[in-house]
């Protein structure tokens, strides 16, 4: 379906307002189309009266009515007018704010796999530039093409009840115009989609050196990116070159007709006028129809490619709402079970995953790990350890087998469901625009001020948060920049902890951290750990020597399984990475 139609019926709540609009516009037109017959008396009333020598005086009293009912008919276009714009303001706004709130709630409905194949600056740019020109358009070009419209069909039908032989005259001149737009506007979509791409890769350049410009310093990058986003930026200058050419390729050649029309007018109406056929006035009422059918369509020229570049932004927009959502079709709640059943216990039973069916890298996976036990992965990087940990939490849907809690499949539970009996520490600091205390709290709904100081004297970020001039009501700004990285990671444990999830996932919690810190870390950690599930993924070998068991994965595979003591008198892969990561410690 046509992305402009599909719009406007999914707009049908703002119908009714439409229809008023339209109507309001109509008004505004027959005010508009009715003047120029009243200006066309006036000048033949003042010819007739010059002719039969009559004083100023006479020939003006003969015209004050018309004059006030002229006067009426400008006021009430203008008053239409603004009605109209008025109207449209609030119906586009509308719209574009419904559009808006369904792109970004479904963003959060995506799968992890979307956002890992989209770029963020081209995310974004669907969410500002792309909605922009949709309410730009919806705003300025709705009101302005319903106006061409029936100020074209208006003018035209008054230039035949004038002149019928007059007005088929510029009525060809009309045709040759209309067709001219419509060549155009076949044209214009593909220039402008191509030049809302360019917008979004070169937003996606400029964020990548905003967020790594510590990274590009460090390097001495700076002449490489700044090459790159300038290639990006030459090629954002060619689409946006070519889709204002396109824009303004017809004016020209409407301004020709136009200037056309007015010699048309001029020669064959002064013929006419010679032959007694039509009077001057009505001459006069013909160039201002001219007018106000070449004006309209020069403006329908600019409105038109307008309106291709929305189809090609409700394009870019309609693929984001159209991608499918994350499957949420379970019913079963985990609180809902009783406490004795409700322990945490997970279990992967003949599990398949892979990125895609053609290239699947975990086959017939058992893992089994008890509740209320503490649970190791390791391994080197790419073997598959976050993999694990986000099927769990299913970011991304197992292609065979299952993944129980409890014995109940997490895909007859909702997501919200699940996540809320999952607390999960990420290696990346995730920190909002807020205060300390309101990203501590984020992890539980009302949480009170005295719990939040709590579990931050857990996590060891107590100290360092009464340092700041205003402690916990220190507003973070622009992902928590102001503070270190490991400051950031303690804000994010403490949040998990005052969440309570009954499993709780470190996937490299305290590598950002440092060795004193981590030591303290570790001890709130083997407290708050104590009857709750957790899985934990380290690099650092020595703080999970004491986990109940430890699962090495290499290549999507568990290789080995048991303790420390255990694995190290196998003698297997895990002594290796010890041996090796107790060599590089000793360094």
């Amino acid at each position: 379906m046509n992305p402009l139609r599909r719009f406007l019926i999914e707009s049908r709540s703002q119908w009714g307002w439409l229809i008023l609009l339209i109507m309001a516009l109509i008004g505004a037109s027959l005010f508009e189309v009715s003047a120029p017959v009243l200006l066309g008396k006036i000048v033949d009333a003042i010819i007739q009266g010059l002719t039969n020598n009559q004083d100023m005086s006479t020939i003006m009293g003969s015209v004050d009515t018309i004059i006030l009912w002229l006067i009426g008919l400008y006021a009430g276009h203008a008053l239409f007018t603004y009605f109209g714009e008025y109207m449209m303001a609030s119906i586009g706004a509308s719209m574009v704010l419904a559009l808006r709130n369904r792109m970004s709630a479904h963003l959060y409905t995506l799968p992890v796999g979307y956002f890992h194949n989209h770029q963020r600056g081209d995310i974004l740019s669907r969410l500002t530039s792309d909605l922009d020109a949709i309410g730009e358009t919806v705003q300025e070009g709705v009101p302005g093409i319903i106006s061409a419209i029936i100020g074209i069909v208006g003018a035209v039908a008054m230039m035949l009840w004038i002149s019928p032989l007059l007005g088929f005259s510029i009525i060809g001149i009309v045709v040759v115009g209309m067709a001219c737009l419509a060549w155009t506007s076949k044209r214009a979509r593909q220039v402008y989609l191509k030049n809302q791409e360019a917008l979004g890769a070169f937003n996606s350049g400029v964020e990548e050196i905003v967020v790594g410009k510590s990274v590009i310093q460090a390097f001495g990058l700076e002449k490489k990116t700044t090459h790159t986003v300038d290639n990006l930026n030459t090629t954002l200058f060619k689409r946006m070159r070519s889709a204002s050419f396109m824009s303004q390729l017809i004016y020209p050649l409407v301004t020709f007709l136009n200037q056309i029309s007015y010699v048309i007018v001029a020669i064959q109406g002064g013929i006419m006028v010679l032959r007694g056929a039509i009077s001057i006035g009505d001459i006069q009422a013909f160039f201002l129809y001219v007018g106000q059918v070449s004006d309209p369509i020069a403006r329908s020229s600019y409105i038109i490619t307008k309106f291709q570049e929305t189809a090609a932004a409700l394009g870019r927009i309609y693929e984001v709402l159209d991608t499918p959502s994350e499957s949420n079709d379970g019913t079963i709640t985990l609180s809902a079970i009783t406490t004795a059943t409700h322990n945490g216990t997970i279990d992967f039973e003949h599990v398949d995953f892979g990125y895609s069916e053609s290239n699947v890298f975990m086959k017939d996976l058992n893992i089994h790990i008890p509740g209320g036990s503490m649970a190791a992965i390791v391994g080197p990087t790419g073997a598959g350890k976050s993999t694990l940990v986000n099927l769990i939490m299913r970011f991304y849907e197992v292609l065979g087998g299952r993944i129980t809690i409890d014995g109940i499949d997490i895909r007859n539970m909702s997501r919200e469901s699940l996540h809320k009996e999952i607390g999960m520490v990420l290696q990346d600091a995730w920190i909002f625009t807020g205060t300390i205390a309101e990203n501590i709290g984020y992890g539980k709904a009302n949480a009170t001020r005295e719990e939040i100081e709590y579990v931050a004297k857990l996590a060891m970020a107590d100290h360092f948060i009464r340092t700041l001039p205003q402690g916990y009501d220190t507003v973070l700004k622009q992902g928590g920049d102001d503070l270190s990285q490991g400051q950031r990671q303690l804000i994010t444990i403490a949040r998990a902890f005052l969440a309570d999830p009954k499993i709780l996932i470190l996937d490299e919690a305290t590598a950002n951290v440092d060795t004193r810190t981590e030591v303290e870390v570790q001890k709130a950690m083997n407290t708050l750990l104590q009857g709750r599930t957790s899985i934990v993924i380290a690099h650092r070998l020595s703080t999970i020597k004491n986990a109940d068991f430890l699962l090495v994965v290499e290549n999507g595979t568990i290789i080995e399984k048991g303790t420390h003591h255990e694995l190290i008198e196998l003698n297997g892969r895990y002594k290796e990475l010890y041996t090796n990561y107790a060599a590089g410690m000793s360094v």
